[in-house]
Parts: C-alpha cells; structure tokens; sequence
C-alpha cells in the first residue's frame, strides 16, 4: 500500500470514528429512562413516576400511559464537557481539528466521563385491586458510559503538529480509555401494598431481553519514540514520504486491551494481518441475543404522624448472553517496534500515530479470540434510593430529602436532592428541588403534574454551560382511585 493510499483510507477512517464519538457522546450525556428517572417527582404525592425509584410509593389513582410519551425523558451528566459544548462536538463530529482545538482542550480534565440512561415505556399501566396496586410495563432501555483520558486528546495535538516535541525521547500515556454499552427490553409486574397504617412495601419483578452489550478496556496504551531527524513540529497526519526517511532510530507502541460483544449484527472485520481493521453493524440483522431478570424492591414507614422515611434497590439482575451473539478480542501488541533501517516500518508508524482516531484499532491491534467466545453474564446498573419526608400542612405541603447512589461504570454517582412539594388537589402536584453534588450546587429543579400531563427537570438548564440537565415529560390517563379503608 502507498503512502498516499494509507493517508487517504486514514482520512476516511477519521470522518467515520469522528461521527462515532461524537454520537457516544451526545446519546451518554443526552438521555434518561427508567434507571435515571427525576428525582424531583419522588415525594409528589400524586405522581406516578415515584415508582420508578421506589415501587412500594403507590400512587392514590390507578393510571395508563400512552405509549411513548407515557414516559420521555432526556438527561445530561459530565464532568467536563457542556450541553453546548456537546451540540457543537455533534456539528463538528467529522472534524478532528474542532475537538484539538485550545478551547475545547482547555475544559478537558485529567479524565473525561459521561454516562446515561435512555428508555421509553411502550407499555404501561397500573390500577387499584383491594389493598394492593398493580402495575404492568414494558419498555425500551439502554445504559452507555464512556471515560477518555486527557492525555489521548494530547497525544492527538502532538501528532497534528500543534505541540514542540523532543523524539529522540518522547512517550505519550494513553491508558484508562472506556466504553460501556448495555441495551435490553424489560417486561415488569409490580405489586405494592400498604401493610398497615405506618408501613408500605413493593416489588417488581422484571424479565429482560437483551439486546447488545459491548464493553471496550483500554487497560494500558502507551507510544515511546527514540528518532531523530525529526520536526519537532511536524504534523504525523500529513507527513510526506520526505518528512519520514529522514528519520532514524527506533519507536513502539505498547497497548493492554479487551474487548467484549454481544450483538446481533455486529461484525469485527479483520485486516491481512489478523487484528480488527472496522467495526460493522448491521440494523436489518438485529434481535435478542440474551435474557435475564432483575427485581425492585420498596418500603416506605411513618415515623409517628409527620415523618416518612422510605428506602429502595432497583435493577438488582442480570443478562446472560448467548455464545453464538458474543465476540472476545484482546490486545497482543505487548512490544510493537519500528525501526527507521526498514522504510516500510516508520511509513506504517506514522499511518498508526497519525490517524486522528480517538479509538484507533490500529494502535490497538486488537485480535479476535475465538477460544474465549463464550456465554457471558452481566450485572444491570443498580440504583439505591434513602429519602426521608416531613409533611407540613396534611396532604397538603411537604419537605423531602432523598439520597441516590447509582451503580454504573466506570464510577458511581451519588446524588442529595432536597425538594418542596406543593399538593393542593387531587389532580394538581408541585415540587421544586435543589441538588448540590453532580452539578456542584449550580442548578435548581422544577415539576409539576396538571391532570394527565407531567412536566419536570432536576436540573434545569439556565446556561448552555452546564454539565447537568434533563427533563421528562408523561401523559397518562387516570383509573380509579384507592380503595376506601
């Protein structure tokens, strides 16, 4: 292959991996389901969105939502990258010299992360029956995380020329690079019951079908050079044959690597050589390729005549994933080495270093591992719930503070909301909440409930900088009320 061959393949490979991250990004950052639900809603009395978090807060009026808008939602959490910084990551995802730019570089931390939920119910409905509240739903779920290091984008102004660099000793640490994709249809039946006066409990018990997993580990990656003859500032991405044979010395690339899948329709092509060169998905080759089942549980207790404190666990299950949907690769590049005696050697270096590729399989070298291709078991991303409420004005006006740790990779997130709820009809609900941690105290939260619709964010977006922000909305028709006692 020529030079000019590989530089042009590798341009094409940039455009695509671009869009690639630019959308991991956006859909991690931009979205919540059932696991990520509003916070806010949680001590609104006539809201029945609260059993999302805690199946035993049964809802006073039996309900069915409308498929989709029953239940739509949207959520944003990183900690260094903005809503607006995000949007302009999408319009420029096929860019590479937008996201190396000294603006964008300057907002990255040492590590880069954002995770998300996104989901909508098809179906869901829940009614009274005696002393106990049924519900039945089945939705459409998908967990994503990502994590990049600063150092990688560095490394990538490094080989674009941006930065001075000494080769005759330079070493770039690209390691701690992650991606988690988790995507599955639940089908729940929940069951709550008001054991007495003072205590309530619920479950919900939930078979899923899942639809792909994919878990990318870049445990370790680094790239060492000793050349000179050299630019300090040269530009690795467009580098001419001119540029390289004046090298001389030796370079490598040392990576640690794992990869695993389990998708119907996902194939990891591989080059001449027998490492992943593409990564194809195919949407008309889509189905289940695993099943499990998860639980929820609830309880609620009144503490005396004006405090409640409630406690709950949801998604505690697994998927296992069948053998024939699941692919293994690891990283066997332990000590890859170039040496400037071989032409070929610092051409094929420089096509690896200069891709612009924040993912670059080919620095990776990733080899598919038939013998490792097994069924495989993962865990759901758990969510522990603690909230605690006193009622002000009976049935009327309250104060809550709730307290959420979501289980989720590569790092927990855990959550104080403390909210004012305001419920003056059956039919009427409002709350406003302030949450201090994931959004370093800079963001207030609203919701309200007018019969059918709901309307609410936990954090409302009063700036395109912020790095939380998300809203739902619901529509539902009542059915029946609770049962006199």
């Amino acid at each position: 292959m020529t030079l000019g061959v590989m530089k042009k393949e590798m341009r094409c490979r940039r455009v695509v991996v671009g869009r690639l991250v630019a959308v991991v990004l956006l859909v991690s950052m931009a979205m919540a389901g059932r696991g990520q639900v509003l916070r806010t809603a949680y001590f609104m009395e006539g809201s029945q969105y609260r059993m999302q978090l805690n199946p035993a807060l049964a809802p006073d009026r039996g309900f069915v939502n409308l498929p989709v808008v029953g239940l739509t939602g949207a959520w944003v959490k990183s900690n260094a990258l903005s809503v607006n910084d995000v949007s302009d990551l999408m319009k420029h995802g096929d860019n590479e010299d937008y996201y190396m730019a000294d603006d964008f570089y300057g907002k990255l931390k040492d590590s880069n992360k954002a995770d998300a939920t996104v989901g909508t119910e098809l179906i869901s409905v829940g009614w009274w029956q005696g002393k106990g509240f049924w519900s039945i739903d089945v939705g459409v779920r998908a967990e994503g995380s990502i994590r990049v290091p600063r150092e990688l984008v560095s490394f990538m102004r490094d080989m674009k020329g941006m930065n001075t660099n000494d080769y005759t000793d330079f070493y770039r640490d690209l390691s701690n690079e992650e991606l988690n994709i988790n995507a599955y249809t639940e089908i729940g039946v929940g069951y709550a019951r008001r054991i007495n006066d003072r205590l309530s409990i619920g479950g919900r018990l939930k078979g899923l079908l899942g639809q792909g997993n994919l878990r990318l580990k870049i445990h370790e990656a680094a790239v060492r050079t000793h050349l000179t003859g050299v630019d300090p500032g040269l530009d690795w991405t467009s580098a001419g044959l001119a540029d390289l044979i004046r090298a001389r010395g030796t370079a490598s690339i040392e990576a640690t690597a794992e990869l695993e899948s389990s998708f119907e329709g996902l194939d990891l092509i591989t080059n001449d050589r027998g490492y992943i060169d593409q990564v194809k998905f195919d949407m008309k080759n889509t189905g289940v390729a695993g099943f499990g089942a998860a639980v929820d549980f609830g309880v609620a207790f009144k503490v005396g005549q004006a405090v409640t404190l409630s406690a709950a666990i949801n998604d505690l299950g697994f998927i296992s994933w069948s053998k024939g949907c699941t692919q293994v690769a690891r990283a066997v590049t332990d000590d890859l080495s170039f040496d400037s005696s071989d032409p070929g050697d610092v051409t094929r270096f420089a096509g690896i270093i200069g891709s612009g590729e924040a993912i670059n399989l080919h620095l990776l070298r990733l080899t598919p591992d038939s013998g490792k291709a097994a069924s495989r078991q993962t865990w759901l991303t758990s969510t522990l719930a603690l909230g605690g409420e006193y009622e002000i004005l009976p049935d009327k006006l309250r104060v809550g503070a709730l307290y959420t740790s979501r289980f989720s990779r590569p790092d927990h997130q855990n959550e104080l909301t403390f909210s004012l709820n305001y419920h003056p009809r059956s039919l009427l609900d409002f709350a406003v909440s302030y949450s201090p941690l994931m959004c370093g105290g800079s963001s207030m939260g609203v919701a309200m409930k007018l019969g059918p619709l709901f309307l609410g964010t936990d954090y409302l977006c009063l700036s395109s900088k912020a790095k939380c922000c998300n809203a739902l909305i619901g529509l539902s028709i009542p059915l029946g009320r609770r049962p006199a006692e």
